[in-house]
């Protein structure tokens, strides 16, 4: 569900907050990159969360489609979730629809679903 996935990137950013401010007090020596190694790895971690999330939710939503035998999947206002999520930086932020409309759009076509997007 949405809190999950909010909750755990929130979690996410609060202990990359936590680390820039931590950063300053690594050890010297060896450069600028060994010292920042922490801080990249709860981004890399960020990333590969949201990623595996949005592969899931596609997954989903394709089975359920060839469950039902659906031939074709119309995803609804999504210009209009588009200009609010524009909007609102917060949103914005934490949730990516254009990875997901790729993702899906991708799985649709290779389950041979037609997506129509309006």
């Amino acid at each position: 569900n949405k809190e999950e996935f909010l909750h755990r990137r929130l979690a996410i950013q609060a202990a990359i907050c936590r680390v820039k401010k931590a950063v300053t007090f690594n050890r010297g020596g060896h450069g600028r990159k060994r010292k920042r190694k922490s801080l990249e790895d709860y981004q890399h971690q960020e990333r590969k969360y949201i990623d595996y999330k949005l592969h899931v939710y596609s997954r989903m939503l394709i089975d359920l489609c060839v469950k039902h035998e659906a031939a074709t999947l119309i995803l609804v206002n999504q210009e209009l979730k588009e200009e609010i999520a524009k909007e609102d930086p917060f949103l914005l932020q934490n949730w990516s629809y254009y990875s997901l409309k790729e993702k899906i759009a991708y799985k649709a076509d290779r389950a041979g679903i037609q997506l129509v997007v309006e």
